[in-house]
């Protein structure tokens, strides 16, 4: 294991209501693009020279300038994105960040990340992710852009919707969690959708 790696615990969070401050230079906007696709509703953006693509997506989330300890303090964010900035801004901004009791990730900075981003395919509902606890993301990208060009295709969004589709039937049926669990396999298995080697 590399040094200063450390294991991960996977885990999906629904951010739709919880306060998120996204902080720092060119990065930051594809981050805000992915929290809004994600339906974050309480994000607080600062850039102290935002681009104005950052500034027309950020629209009035946008501060033009680094947060101060009084918008920790004030926002109490549950999440902190730190994107493209410098070591000791870094720090000073993860120690702000950390001292508000908010879990952090710094971009490139393992020893200063709580979590990371995986490598994601998205389909509809579906997502499989991708990590190396931070280590090597250049593969984890890789790896997503094999397993959807050749394993989880378009049409996997709609497989789905048709296994949650039948599987709501089922419940209504009164299946139990066991036999919700073979019906889907079965399911699966005759449409041919996961053929093993």
């Amino acid at each position: 294991m590399v040094s200063d790696a450390k294991p991960m615990f996977p885990l999906m969070l629904d951010i739709s209501a919880i306060p998120i401050m996204v902080i720092g230079g060119a990065g930051v906007l594809p981050r805000v693009i992915a929290l809004d696709e994600h339906a974050a509703a309480n994000v607080h953006v600062f850039a102290e020279a935002p681009a104005p693509e950052l500034v027309a997506v950020a629209g009035a989330r946008m501060q033009k300038r680094w947060p101060e300890p009084a918008d920790f303090a004030r926002i109490h964010p549950k999440l902190v994105f730190i994107v493209d900035v410098d070591d000791a801004l870094a720090a000073s901004l993860h120690g702000g960040a950390r001292a508000s009791g908010a879990l952090v990730h710094v971009q490139d900075r393992i020893p200063f990340c709580d979590f990371h981003l995986p490598a994601r395919v998205r389909r509809g509902h579906l997502q499989v992710t991708v990590s190396t606890d931070g280590t090597a993301a250049g593969l984890s990208r890789h790896i997503r852009e094999y397993l959807e060009t050749y394993i989880f295709g378009p049409e996997w969004e709609a497989r789905v919707d048709e296994v949650a589709a039948a599987r709501r039937k089922w419940k209504l049926e009164g299946l139990s969690f066991a036999a919700l669990g073979k019906a889907v396999a079965d399911l699966v298995t005759a449409r041919g959708w996961l053929k093993r080697p």
